[in-house]
């Protein structure tokens, strides 16, 4: 056969895919072939496509061509549409270029790697290919999918003996410098020498993972040296010890007389990280439930520890666990295996096995106890916490399986699932109902990170006196649980949920799958086992058919009867900061006291060199880069979407492989001129609590049950879009979202429908009250993870607009907002009111428009779906599209700013700070906006950074740009407030003398901009810029080339006319931390104490 099979039957050829020919075969015979090859394939009787399977009368094919045709055939959008169409399909015949990872077969040998397993996993649309490498003995993966976003990622385990944070500072270390590129810090330059969609490295409790993703071809072999040199070649210098791990400095540098203290960026990340109760609990838990293994130490750091840490052990730890014999590569996408394996042996291949370094970092599993163990803590106090008198945490943890039996781990996540998950979970109508706390402890469910899983569950904001009562309501719901077993019901919105879950895609799927692959492979499991998702459905669901009371026995085997338990109750101290604080001050006493005039000399030196290497010139020639005239194409590709009005509400629409799934986003916008502001702050709190209280006939349980078997969950949000053009225009609304398969479309809308004309606000108010400290609770928590973020907010909201309302619904004030309420349910009838307000206002077609992605045989019953729960919540469309002007003016609107500054100063009981400055700049369609973006990637890499993470020990630190037209730096976990204060001041300036940066490093800047500008766009989001914030494909390509030609002179012109002088003093400025000398009695600063 030389040729494709024609036909006379009407098809669809998509017209731009010149490279594909798509043939119907009166036989039912599916083609592959390269359309300028010879060589023509049929595929065998019976291949999924997706989520079709196509039956043809021809003999079996080559198994790599049916590999190569379900992955080009799934996700490639213009194949996708013939694939899932409703009409059944005779034949497709599809041109594809298999790859070599397609023809490879057990016991291939390709550039020093046998290939030991090939597997199709079907369900998820990839075929997963283990190797190992000959003379080292090192692991690979490889998943073969047809997905752009290619990652890779190696990974050691790496099991520290003490708590100095070893794996942690070598991770740090591992990336500032190597033998081949021999410069400081290349893993943060190459940030902006990439167009990576994902660059970090992690160190977790027994691995160490350094992975990045790109869609870049050049790109990932360019990283891939810089991650292989990092790894296995590092150079490890002491300077660079001192800088990350610790060090004693002169708190001066250049006054050999000013006093020592500690400095270093681990150090201060981890002073950071235990900053909140939650972390303090979640650590102990793991520390105590495994006392006898590495999980017993801490393998970020103790910050109290970390100064134990010789330079000399960090070298000896890399020598024991960065070796190919304990590692474990992974690579995923669309990029041939063969020239990955080809750059892995490159790096490798001179090295040698050696079996005992793996042995050496063996996880010895932990011995059961015989008898449940009980411990105490004490955290400070939680400033946002509603009743202060109600701060105590008790958690019951459960050590489980070893995650060898990844069978029985899977088994482990349902029931985990069913024990805790909705309002119908034996825990949740025991512990939530009860209003004896206000949450679930942090931590509770199953976690599968050690290498026994445990299983967590507890009460946080709980009197001290309740622990007792907590424990027993524990230990009935799990008596209960194993006496009535669970509703088949919510066992199948389980595996329904599973069902779906592997046919939605996301944007870092691949990353993902690295990360949660690792966690079992590190102890040696089949990495595949794990991807086997089916099969384990179906021998769950065998077992369950077996054994009507599976999941019961389960329960007594894992919980009643489980005498490995460990109780943790967790109360404030009000002298808990104080004696940390003494804990330090005692700590650097005794290390000062033990030095040597000598050993002063030597840490003045120390400072100095450090200090002149920081600021010293490096020629960065040697580190790999893309070129911005060469890498980045000057035209994006748009998304083909329709737009029309389905029952006079406005609807777009757009066909997409979304594998069977259908999308559906929507906004409804608020009226200023009839919406009272009064209702503003409560917009979080709605979209909170809007789909747990129940709607049309159903009550809370039974909704989220309906839910949970037709969806993957409806969202709803606070929306706020800045306009494109005139400052003081936004919309605000709320936002909803939710996907399903293609069968349940019509119960999903079923499920908004009731949920937009009656939510019974009534039914159960003091579950309303639980929600309110649940939701209250959870933003107390993120704080110390996101306090750069709330500070970044609160800075900005000076300037009032979409700013302020930022702030009111997401920042500081929905904060005391949400503590305020769950504070005084006596007010719970006011509240409600305030809830039935904005539904009434806002639940309606009126001012709603809707969004649509699936595929399109799916679209037009989507679209017939939506007419009909159009008609059903009444109102017609009457609000025009986000981004048109209210006004008629087509003229940049610019705000009219008070020359000065807003200093806010909010007091937690951190040991660190967040610190932010914003200066409002320009809308999105000023020509100065791409300016200013490329502006602050250039400030933050080439200035920011050195000065407040290299030199001022702060975990993280820069400037951003958005939307909002706020220019705003900031710093995140950072030890000093000063310092921080002028590197912002002096970051306008640096700017203007364009002899700090060259060209090149503005074309860095750029690459680093167009990550976020060109990231990948899952099918189902494909659209919803335009749709969500109003950005046309014509103003994104406007803005697309003004990025490409920013030049030196225009910085320059940006930083004089926004950065410096009198126009950087129109700022806001918020500090997050503890209590600070620069903030006290100082007129300049409003200093606030949040639990006041």
């Amino acid at each position: 056969m030389n040729r494709f099979v024609q036909s006379t039957k009407e098809r669809y050829v998509p017209e731009d895919l010149p490279e594909f020919a798509i043939r119907e075969n009166t036989d039912d015979v599916i083609i592959i072939g390269n359309p300028d090859s010879e060589t023509l394939y049929q595929i065998p009787q019976s291949v999924k496509l997706g989520s079709r399977v196509f039956r043809s009368t021809r003999p079996v094919a080559s198994r790599s061509v049916q590999v190569a045709v379900r992955q080009a055939a799934v996700l490639r959008p213009q194949l996708t549409r013939l694939l899932h169409s409703s009409a059944p399909h005779r034949v497709i015949a599809a041109a594809v270029n298999p790859n070599t990872s397609a023809s490879l077969k057990v016991g291939d040998q390709l550039h020093g790697y046998a290939v030991t397993s090939v597997e199709d996993v079907p369900e998820l649309c990839l075929t997963a290919y283990k190797l190992r490498h000959t003379r080292t003995g090192a692991e690979h993966l490889h998943i073969a999918r047809e997905d752009s976003n290619n990652v890779f990622s190696v990974s050691f385990r790496t099991t520290p003996s003490n708590s100095t944070g070893v794996a942690h500072i070598l991770e740090h270390l591992a990336l500032c410098g190597s033998a081949k590129y021999p410069v400081r810090d290349p893993f943060m330059k190459m940030l902006t020498r990439s167009l990576s969609t994902f660059m970090n490295a992690f160190t977790g409790p027994d691995y160490t993972m350094y992975p990045f993703s790109t869609q870049n071809s050049r790109d990932f072999y360019n990283l891939l040296s810089i991650y292989l040199d990092a790894t296995f070649h590092p150079r490890l210098r002491q300077l660079d010890f001192l800088q990350e791990g610790w060090r004693l400095e002169h708190a001066d540098i250049n006054d050999r007389n000013s006093p020592l203290v500690f400095k270093g960026v681990v150090f201060n990340e981890m002073k950071g990280v235990f900053s909140s109760p939650s972390a303090i609990y979640t650590r102990a838990l793991i520390n105590k439930l495994f006392p006898d293994n590495t999980y017993a130490n801490e393998s970020g750091g103790d910050p109290l520890v970390i100064p134990s840490l010789s330079y000399e052990e960090l070298k000896d730890f890399h020598a024991q666990h960065y070796h190919p014999s304990n590692s474990r590569f992974f690579t995923y996408g669309n990029f041939p295996l063969e020239q990955h394996l080809e750059a892995i042996d490159k790096v490798i291949g001179n090295f040698e096995e050696n079996s005992k370094l793996a042995e050496g970092s063996f996880v010895n599993e932990q011995t059961r106890w015989k008898s449940a163990v009980h411990d105490k803590l004490s955290c400070q106090n939680d400033p946002l916490a509603p009743f202060p008198d109600k701060q105590t945490t008790l958690g019951v943890t459960y050590m489980l399986e070893s995650l060898t039996d990844t069978h029985e781990n899977f088994t482990l996540a349902i029931l985990g699932s069913l024990l805790t998950d909705g309002p119908s979970s034996p825990f949740y109508e025991a512990l939530i109902d009860s209003g004896l706390g206000s949450d679930y402890a942090p931590f509770s469910g199953v976690q599968k990170f050690t290498k026994q899983s445990l299983f967590s569950i507890g009460l946080q904001g709980i009197a001290p006196d309740q622990s007792g009562a907590v424990q027993k309501a524990i230990n009935m719901a799990l008596k209960n649980a194993y006496t009535e077993g669970f509703p088949m019901e919510r066992v199948d919105a389980i595996l329904h949920r599973i069902e779906l879950g592997t046919k939605h895609q996301s944007s870092n799927f691949g990353l993902g799958l690295a990360m949660n692959l690792n966690t079992y492979w590190n102890h040696g499991v089949d990495p595949i086992q794990c991807l086997r998702v089916n099969e384990h459905v179906e021998q769950f669901k065998r077992s369950l058919a077996a054994d009507p009371k599976y999941l019961q026995k389960k329960v007594r085997e894992h919980f009643i009867d489980n005498s490995h338990k460990l109780v943790i109750e967790m109360s404030p101290s009000d002298s808990y900061e104080s004696k940390l604080a003494e804990a330090e001050k005692t700590l650097l006493e005794k290390k000062i006291a033990k030095l040597t005039d000598g050993d002063r000399a030597v840490i003045y030196e120390n400072g100095k060199q450090l200090l002149a290497a920081q600021e010293a010139t490096e020629d960065l020639s040697i580190l790999p880069t893309l070129n911005v005239h060469r890498d980045i194409s000057r035209s994006f590709k748009a998304t083909a979407i329709e737009k029309d009005k389905v029952g006079g509400v406005p609807v777009q629409w757009s066909a997409q492989p979304t594998n069977g799934i259908v999308y559906f986003n929507a906004v409804t916008s608020l009226q200023t001129e009839t919406f009272p502001m009064k209702l503003i702050p409560f917009l979080p709190l709605f979209s909170s609590v809007m789909t747990k209280l129940g709607a049309g006939p159903w009550d809370r349980k039974k909704l989220d049950q309906e839910v949970s078997m037709r969806t993957d969950g409806l969202g709803v949000g606070v929306h706020i879009a800045d306009h494109h053009t005139v400052f003081g225009s936004f919309e605000q609304g709320l936002t909803f979202s939710s996907h399903c398969l293609e069968r349940n479309v019509e119960a999903m809308f079923a499920l908004w429908t009731e949920l937009f004309r009656r939510i019974r606000f009534d039914d159960d108010h003091e579950h309303l009250k639980q929600l309110i400290r649940i939701a209250s609770a959870e933003l107390a928590a993120s704080v110390p993870h996101n306090g750069h973020r709330y500070a970044m907010t609160r800075a900005a909201s000076s300037f009032g607009g979409a700013m302020k309302m930022r702030e009111l619904v997401s920042g500081m004030s929905s904060l005391a907002y949400f503590r305020l309420v769950a504070a005084s349910p006596e007010k719970v009838q006011e509240v409600v009111a305030n809830l039935k307000q904005i539904a009434e206002l806002l639940l309606n077609g009126k001012r709603l428009r809707i969004a649509i992605n699936g595929e399109a045989a799916a679209i037009r019953s989507s679209l017939a779906t939506v007419e009909s729960f159009v008609s059903n919540i009444g109102g017609s469309g009457e609000k025009a599209k986000v981004g048109e002007a209210e006004s008629t003016t087509s003229a940049i609107v610019m705000p009219t700013l008070n020359a000065s500054t807003s200093n806010e100063h909010f007091i937690f009981p951190f040991s660190t700070n967040y610190l932010s400055r914003g200066v409002f700049c320009a809308p999105f369609s000023h020509p100065d906006f791409a300016r200013l973006r490329i502006a602050s990637s250039l400030v933050s890499a080439k200035f920011l950074h050195r000065e407040i993470r290299e030199k001022g020990g702060a975990y993280g630190g820069g400037a951003k740009f958005d939307s909002s037209g706020v220019f705003s730096y900031f710093s995140y976990r950072d030890p000093q407030v000063t310092g921080t204060m002028e590197a912002f001041d002096r970051a306008g300036e640096w700017l203007l003398r364009t002899d700090n940066y060259t060209d090149a490093e503005i074309d860095e800047a750029k690459l680093q901009v167009f990550q976020s500008v060109d990231a990948p766009v899952v099918p189902g989001e494909a659209g919803l810029e335009q749709f969500l914030i109003g950005r046309t494909d014509e103003m994104r390509q406007e803005y697309r080339l003004r990025l490409l030609e920013v030049g030196k002179a225009d910085i320059q012109e940006v930083a004089e006319r926004y950065l410096i002088g009198s126009p950087a003093l129109q700022s806001g400025v918020c500090l997050i931390g503890p209590s600070s000398e620069v903030t006290a009695n100082n007129d300049k600063w409003k200093v606030r104490i949040v639990s006041q």
